[in-house]
């Protein structure tokens, strides 16, 4: 275990997130427009391979593969929502993702990597 955690403790990002100081501005409530953003992001998620498994499923148990050819628009409407959703968010958003994402790591090595 000793090898894997001198492993870890060796990459560039446990370090940055080591050397980071905590910053909590992730921690405000988003606003609306962040908020619509990430449902739309969601959303996508929902509409894309799911909706297309689905959109299978029910043609083949109807009987109808002309069902299957709603499946490409519905694909490329999932990619529509996830570039809506994005440019909802924002560059501060995801900076703020990051930071977040710095800090659960940090947290993690601290907890498990540093003696």
């Amino acid at each position: 275990m000793t090898r894997l955690r001198r492993w870890l403790l060796a990459r560039r990002v446990v370090q940055k997130a080591l050397a980071t100081p905590t910053d909590l501005q992730f921690l405000r409530r988003p606003s609306p427009r962040v908020l619509l953003g990430l449902i739309l992001l969601g959303a996508s998620y929902i509409f894309g391979w799911p909706a297309i498994i689905v959109l299978g499923a029910v043609a083949t148990w109807i009987k109808q593969p002309k069902l299957l050819l709603v499946g490409p628009p519905v694909y490329g409407f999932s990619w529509a929502l996830f570039a809506l959703g994005l440019a909802l968010i924002g560059r501060k958003s995801i900076s703020a993702g990051r930071a977040f994402g710095l800090r659960l790591l940090r947290r993690f090595a601290e907890k498990f990597l540093l003696d």
